[in-house]
């Protein structure tokens, strides 16, 4: 019975921490042009003694010129974003996510959000390095300041991400994640 408790304990955990941080990007520094359409699934390992492990679902919808781009994704919470091209393979983005269970989880005096800036750098066709940083305030974890970076991979319409992110009060969370875009 205790492994069940700590296991369910565990995934709640999970699920707290994902429910408002954005962890997978699956994108590109190059805004899309036109429409489209992003579907995938992260794998997701909270680095401590507890290592908690789950997979959370992606799904995107993104809509651009090529230079400026705004999105709407959820991986359990509800992100909504904008990306800005700068200079030739290199774009800032920012964005807010909101949970979904925002009533069920905000028992403090605040509504629990992440707001996240994100500096992305298309390295070759293939390869886009993200540099992020992000302000959480969940009533489950107080308020933090997170950094962390992405490395995706893309070919064709799939993607393939590594990412961690590194909250100042010292958890750490490791993802790999998968997507499809078309």
């Amino acid at each position: 019975m205790k492994t069940y408790l700590r296991v369910t304990l565990l995934l709640g955990v999970l699920f707290a921490l994902s429910a408002c941080l954005p962890v997978a990007t699956l994108e590109t520094a190059v805004p899309v042009q036109g429409q489209q359409f992003t579907v995938g699934l992260t794998g997701v390992v909270a680095v401590d003694e507890d290592t908690p492990v789950g997979a959370l679902p992606y799904l995107a919808y993104r809509w651009g010129n090529g230079e400026t781009e705004f999105s709407v994704s959820t991986q359990i919470g509800l992100r909504g974003g904008i990306k800005q091209l700068v200079a030739d393979n290199f774009s800032i983005a920012g964005g807010l996510t909101i949970p979904w269970a925002i009533f069920s989880s905000s028992d403090g005096p605040g509504i629990p959000f992440t707001a996240d800036v994100a500096l992305l750098v298309q390295a070759t066709p293939e390869l886009t390095l993200i540099g992020r940083g992000m302000f959480a305030s969940l009533s489950e974890l107080g308020r933090t300041w997170l950094g962390g970076a992405n490395l995706v991979y893309r070919q064709g319409p799939w993607l393939f991400e590594g990412g961690f992110l590194y909250s100042f009060d010292g958890n750490s969370i490791a993802s790999a994640s998968v997507g499809y875009s078309f």
